[in-house]
């Protein structure tokens, strides 16, 4: 059926038409107008190197009318300069807004110095995108500031933790999944998704547009550049691999349809990510792992911890009880697929849990890390992934449960990845970790007990929190909990230490909400044993 159009829509994407029948395709830049301001979903960099970055906008003067612009290539012009005032140019040149990628532009900068602050802006015609501050991995550093964020819920609250994060002024930002939510849920909303639930590339589209407006998150992304990984939501709930949440419930049908979902999905997350297009893969897949060195202080390696992993285990059995079988999907909360908790030791469960082929990461990122890690020069190393690695027992003493989606319920995957750090001495490992909705300071300890590495968790940006202080007895291992506040974690990182704050919003209903700091610790080079501070 043929798409209707506005009459905006429609007078807009006539008068494209028309100039770009009239004119060399290099004058349309300049001579195009737009119904309204069309870099209005901000800008961001990210993927810093020592020679440069990734420079991301999207043009969308109606940013839910996707239709807006037509089938009309754009070409953007950018620019980079040592100075907020764009005296002194670094570089600049001129990139396309393809039309099948969303009208996005990814621009991969290259040749600038090591170490530096950058500003940069996008000009399309008569129309300046706001500024944003990028800046170059150092060759060589004493220092580096950074945050790290998960698990933003557009109706759940305001997007306060992101300015602040801002506010900050950080050398680098890490987002740690959850930047979207597919669904629309829970009873006490702020505002309103354009649709319950994005299944298609263009209902995906819509929902990073939503998100994109919003003015915390578009200065969090003009603040610095980041680093981005993702988790379930992006796509849909407790996903894995290719195996839906609903597949049990929904069988071949539902088999089919997630892998066009999952690919629409991953299209609309690259075309509003500051990453390079070199990541894309064929068959719609995308390869989100790898490191990024700041000078010799510090390697992080990124992690995907989605993409390639294999289904959870001993999920419950697809009964009508559990399966809406008119639509083929799991029930919320009760239904069969996805994660839940389980007991490990449990016969009817345990062969599955050991099976030593289950993979967290897959077997070419297994090796892949496992090489990043062996030959890392760093002080620091960290781990920025999306699910808690430290297990978080629940249940009674005597039949501790585990959730089937992290770690812990992937025991093998888990031990290799604990023995690669053990067997390449691999210097002050850190785990950076989001997804459970509170804040974490956590052992993670290998099967003898004996501790690997520091654990640090944010809790969401804005979601429904959980508190967990009834299970810390069966968790002696956590050092630090908050399960009532929103918000992210700072650190500050230098060859002898690393100081990590948990910022905790006070009201995610509230749009100028406060902020305090709920606890700071400090983890000394050498040691695995965190020390509060503060």
């Amino acid at each position: 059926m043929p798409q209707k159009l506005s009459r905006r829509a429609f007078v807009h994407r006539s008068a494209a038409a028309a100039a770009l029948a009239a004119m060399p395709f290099g004058r349309v830049a300049a001579q195009v107008r737009f119904s309204s301001y069309p870099f209005k979903l901000g800008v961001a960099s990210g993927d810093p190197s020592p020679d440069g970055f990734v420079l991301w906008t999207r043009l969308a003067p109606e940013p839910l009318e996707p239709g807006e612009l037509g089938r009309v290539t754009f070409e953007v012009d950018w620019e980079v300069a040592d100075d907020p005032g764009f005296g002194r140019i670094a570089a600049r040149g001129r990139a396309f807004a393809p039309a099948h990628l969303a009208h996005s532009v990814h621009v991969e900068v290259g040749g600038l110095q090591p170490g530096q602050e950058y500003f940069y802006r996008f000009r399309l015609g008569r129309y300046d995108s706001p500024i944003g501050r990028a800046l170059t991995a150092p060759a060589s550093t004493e220092s580096l500031r950074f945050a790290f964020s998960s698990c933003a819920h557009y109706e759940h609250g305001f997007f306060s933790a992101y300015r602040y994060m801002a506010d900050d002024r950080p050398d680098l930002m890490i987002a740690l999944g959850d930047y979207i939510y597919e669904d629309g849920y829970g009873e006490r909303r702020v505002r309103l998704f354009d649709t319950r639930e994005a299944r298609t590339l263009a209902e995906y589209r819509n929902r990073y547009a939503q998100y994109r407006t919003d003015p915390d998150l578009q200065a969090a992304h003009e603040a610095c550049p980041w680093l981005l990984t993702w988790d379930d939501h992006e796509v849909d709930n407790d996903y894995a691999g290719f195996t839906s949440e609903h597949e049990l419930c929904g069988g071949e049908a539902e088999r089919i349809a997630f892998r066009k979902r999952r690919a629409a999905a991953y299209q609309a997350w690259f075309e509003h990510m500051p990453v390079r297009p070199s990541r894309l893969r064929a068959g719609g897949g995308i390869r989100l792992y790898d490191t990024l060195d700041w000078g010799k202080l510090a390697r992080f390696c990124l992690l995907d911890t989605r993409q390639y992993r294999s289904p959870q285990a001993c999920p419950r059995e697809p009964t009508p009880t559990r399966c809406d079988t008119e639509t083929g999907r799991k029930l919320l909360f009760i239904g069969a697929g996805g994660g839940r908790l389980i007991d490990p030791t449990d016969p009817s469960c345990k062969g599955e849990v050991e099976d030593r082929a289950r993979t967290m990461l897959g077997e070419e990122q297994e090796r892949w890390l496992d090489a990043a890690l062996a030959e890392s020069p760093a002080r620091w190393n960290l781990l920025a992934q999306s699910v808690a690695v430290a297990a978080i027992r629940e249940g009674a003493p005597e039949r501790p449960l585990v959730h089937s989606d992290s770690w812990p319920a992937y025991p093998a995957a888990r031990e290799r990845l604990l023995q690669s750090l053990s067997r390449h001495r691999v210097s002050n490992p850190v785990v950076l970790t989001g997804d459970v909705h509170a804040f974490f300071l956590s052992e993670v300890r290998d099967a003898d007990q004996r501790p690997v590495a520091v654990e640090l968790v944010t809790s969401s940006i804005a979601t429904n929190n959980k508190d967990w202080t009834k299970v810390l007895p069966l968790n002696p291992h956590i050092r630090f909990h908050d399960g009532t506040h929103s918000g992210y974690v700072r650190c500050t990182l230098d060859r002898d230490r690393l100081q990590a704050d948990f910022v905790g919003i006070d009201d995610i209903r509230d749009p100028r909400t406060p902020r305090a700091v709920l606890a700071s610790f400090e983890v000394a080079a050498g040691s695995s044993e965190p020390r509060r501070i503060g």
